[in-house]
């Protein structure tokens, strides 16, 4: 009696593990209405596949919170099987081969593989490392211009005609900037990407190809550097690490380079007259690809994995795609989507939701992701903080000891 007990309780928990659905554990680092939007995608899919696959999403904190988590939970052998990565923060990772290759699920996967040439091809290429298709795009954007049209009036500009280049916008900011003491023509702080962007955009730049040499100390980012302290120390622009969102929607910040995803914020919260436009250019067209893509760990169990798989399917489709874009201002991470009536009528209503596409087209590149560019870029900041709160600093001698001393990380971690 005992042992058919027993068999029964065998039999029944076997029963329950085959029925059991497989669990797929997200990490993800975005909160309001980026966080909705996404687990309302989660919340679809299990409702689509109940009994078979449960997609469980876990908020992991901000992108450096995500990544300093996933780096435990490699070492730990606990690491999740998606998470949400920032793109310049994937290094490590890449070193350490812990990505699944995403082509070995596309091979055998016609139907995703007839549809692969949808996704923007600078997306792909941003997530492909030595042929192998790392990540799939989620939450991407591009810097654009912000203008506060109405200061633009009455410096007597026309806002209808933003400044093209740098040098516009220093003329431009200057005459803002001479209506009160406490309007200023330009905003910025110590946004990585942005700082990338504009050193790149004067003609410098940050780190070789390979990531083993550093590039930063030029003459061409000094000049441009120089650029941004003389705005400042003129109080054409204002500098500032915190507080960036109050003085954008106060109506006394003629102009500030914000991310896509700003635009429905600033639209919601702005009560002066908004305008965009693309990016400021110098001496090159080119900007950063922001945001994060979504990445599988390749240690994870075969049957989770493929789960995991009908899960990325599910949520870069043209559906969701377009979904995602139009509740959060991020970019459609395929053309269908961005071709679909839904958001070919909003982009009529409203055509600033348009201008990262144009950028996305000819001008935006991957940004640095290499093993040690964490740190690399934490000394980026610092040094750009100390140049725009020390409008005397020595810009030369800076950027020089930033050359030196990222350098001596870059060896260190490659030895």
């Amino acid at each position: 009696m005992k042992r058919r007990l027993v068999l029964l309780a065998l039999l029944l928990c076997t029963a329950l593990a085959m029925a059991a659905p497989v669990k797929v554990t997200l990490w993800y680092a975005q909160t309001g209405v980026y966080a909705k939007s996404l687990l309302e995608i989660v919340d679809n899919f299990n409702k689509q596949n109940q009994d078979k696959i449960f997609v469980e999403a876990v908020y992991t904190g901000n992108y450096q919170d995500t990544m300093q988590k996933l780096l435990a939970a490699m070492v730990a052998g606990d690491i999740p099987t998606l998470a949400q990565i920032e793109q310049s923060r994937i290094g490590q990772f890449v070193d350490a081969e812990a990505f699944q290759d995403l082509n070995a699920y596309i091979k055998t996967d016609q139907a995703f593989a007839a549809t692969l040439n949808d996704f923007w091809p600078r997306f792909i290429n941003a997530n492909t490392f030595n042929g192998k298709l790392l990540g799939l795009p989620l939450n991407c954007s591009t810097p654009l211009l912000y203008i506060n049209r109405d200061l633009f009036r009455k410096a007597g500009l026309d806002p209808d005609k933003p400044p093209k280049t740098w040098t516009e916008l220093y003329a431009a900011a200057k005459k803002i900037s001479a209506l009160g003491p406490d309007i200023f023509g330009y905003r910025f702080g110590i946004d990585d990407w942005l700082i990338e962007s504009k050193t790149w955009q004067f003609g410098g730049e940050i780190i070789s190809d390979d990531g083993r040499k550093m590039l930063i100390y030029s003459p061409e980012t000094v000049a441009g550097w120089k650029y941004f302290q003389k705005g400042v120390k003129e109080k054409a622009f204002i500098f500032g690490v915190t507080g960036g969102n109050e003085l954008d929607i106060s109506g006394r910040i003629g102009m500030v380079v914000r991310s896509t995803g700003s635009i429905q914020y600033l639209k919601d919260n702005a009560k002066f007259d908004l305008g965009a436009t693309v990016m400021p250019m110098e001496k090159r067209k080119i900007v950063a690809i922001g945001g994060a893509n979504i990445y599988m760990f390749a240690s994870r169990p075969k049957p989770e994995k493929a789960a995991a798989w009908e899960f990325l399917k599910f949520l870069t489709n043209t559906e969701n795609s377009r979904k995602w874009a139009m509740s959060t201002g991020y970019m459609a991470s395929r053309i269908s989507a961005f071709e679909s009536k839904e958001m070919q009528a909003v982009l009529k209503a409203d055509p600033r939701f348009g201008l990262t596409y144009e950028q996305l087209k000819e001008s935006a590149v991957r940004r640095p992701w290499f093993g040690p560019y964490p740190e690399v870029h934490a000394m980026m900041t610092s040094a750009w903080e100390q140049v725009m709160t020390n409008t005397d600093a020595d810009v030369d001698a800076i950027l020089k000891k930033l050359q030196t001393e990222a350098q001596k990380v870059l060896d260190t971690y490659y030895k």
